[in-house]
């Protein structure tokens, strides 16, 4: 069986990307949700850890890891017709993070076998989605390999 990790291509030249990543950070993955972004971010100081931040440049409403604590991040990998969805997952509490990319291709005559992106996070609670955030500017996807990270364990 293929793996299909997605991973995102570089953003528009000469435009600034809206990221909550510090300036000493690398953006793994980062995109606007309303007025809001989330964001992974890499220190570039100890490159395998990852910070997730959801919020404005001027309210950051979560960091995970909070400050001080350990956060364990995982990845995984659902094959799709023509893709995959690609995640790196966290528990916060009782409390599931997805930050996912999805790669997939439209079934239908017209344009069957168009790509279709979308990236988000999916938030759920003893296994029961809670709330799905879609990405509104598209599907940029991974900018760096995550494959460092711990593999999520199958159901």
């Amino acid at each position: 069986m293929a793996t299909w990790l997605v991973v995102g291509t570089a953003m528009a030249h000469n435009v600034p990307e809206r990221t909550l990543c510090k300036s000493t950070e690398t953006v793994v993955f980062s995109c606007s949700i309303g007025w809001k972004l989330v964001s992974l971010c890499s220190n570039a100081v100890a490159p395998n850890s990852l910070t997730y931040r959801f919020g404005t440049p001027d309210t950051i409403e979560l960091i995970h890891p909070a400050a001080g604590a350990a956060g364990v991040f995982t990845w995984s990998n659902t094959p799709l017709y023509g893709g995959g969805i690609t995640s790196v997952n966290f528990k916060r509490e009782s409390y599931e993070y997805s930050v996912y990319a999805r790669l997939g291709r439209t079934p239908g005559d017209r344009n069957e076998g168009a790509p279709e992106f979308e990236d988000g996070v999916t938030i759920s609670r003893g296994g029961r989605l809670i709330k799905s955030l879609i990405c509104d500017d598209g599907g940029a996807g991974f900018r760096q390999n995550i494959e460092w990270l711990p593999r999520r364990p199958s159901n």
